[in-house]
């Protein structure tokens, strides 16, 4: 198992899941799929474990609700470890909303540890701030020498015809020279809709590479082309979605929208470009 896996205390009763892959022979296998309070990962297909190849060391997992959530005082926790030279793909199969709670705060909190050359590839599926929610989302992932992550997120303020409750979204990504990426975003009160926030938008859509610098998409959606394009439009749709080069290896594509779908439009056509090209199965 990844020595380096996370652990910290829990609340009593909460227990998170935990998950641990590394390699083995000249493939890959579980070391650790462990069910919390709220979440079980289940393998899916798509992986290759030990079949050779260039996607020998692939596992992949899904994380399967098996409780009530998200309630005010819920303390939902994913712990993942991954080996040298393993990639994971993590799932979630469904989305997430944070019920009213009167205001009683929750916690999403992703914990992620990355050997050498190890890549971790998160799909999360969206994940709703419904009218008296109170959330601190946070994803905290450690990169070691070579490692590449790719994270799919999509942050969507209340269900259709009401406002969200106050959601804090903390996202740290740190490598063996310091940090990618260390990003709070704020939306608790008039923050959320302040100028250079999120303004009159009620979605935020985004993937976010680091460890790594992917290739743009042409402008036609037909494939990668070389090098990165700071500040254009990417992908199809209206253009709304904009790519942030990070200084250190990496990358960030967001779109803003009022509704989820029509953000992903903007950043599925890209995302998935960057899960090819991170599989190694780019188009030439």
């Amino acid at each position: 198992m990844p020595s380096s896996a996370p652990s910290g205390a829990h609340p009593a009763g909460q227990r998170p899941t935990r998950i641990a892959v590394e390699p083995s022979g000249e493939g890959a296998r579980f070391a650790l799929l462990d069910q919390g309070h709220y979440l079980a990962p289940r393998p899916v297909a798509g992986g290759s474990g030990g079949s050779g190849g260039s996607g020998a060391r692939q596992l992949r997992v899904a994380l399967i609700g098996i409780h009530m959530m998200l309630l005010g005082g819920d303390d939902v926790r994913i712990e993942v470890a991954v080996g040298p030279g393993v990639t994971l793909e993590v799932v979630e199969p469904a989305g997430m909303v944070a019920y009213d709670a009167e205001g009683k705060q929750a916690r999403w909190t992703l914990e992620a540890v990355l050997d050498e050359g190890a890549v971790l590839i998160w799909e999360g599926a969206p994940f709703v701030a419904a009218a008296g929610s109170n959330v601190l989302r946070e994803t905290r992932v450690k990169l070691g020498v070579g490692a590449r992550v790719l994270l799919r997120e999509t942050l969507v303020l209340g269900r259709s015809g009401e406002e969200a409750g106050p959601l804090r979204s903390i996202t740290r990504l740190t490598g063996p020279n310091g940090d990618y990426l260390y990003e709070d975003l704020d939306l608790r009160g008039t923050r959320q809709r302040a100028v250079g926030v999120l303004g009159t938008a009620k979605v935020l859509s985004s993937a976010t590479a680091a460890g790594w610098r992917p290739q743009s998409l042409h402008p036609n959606g037909a494939g990668p082309v070389g090098g990165p394009r700071p500040g254009n439009g990417a992908g199809r749709g209206d253009g709304s979605a904009r790519r942030l080069d990070l200084a250190a290896e990496g990358a960030v594509i967001r779109a803003l929208s009022d509704t989820a779908h029509e953000a992903a439009r903007e950043t599925d056509p890209v995302y998935r470009s960057w899960k090819d090209q991170l599989r190694g199965e780019a188009p030439a």
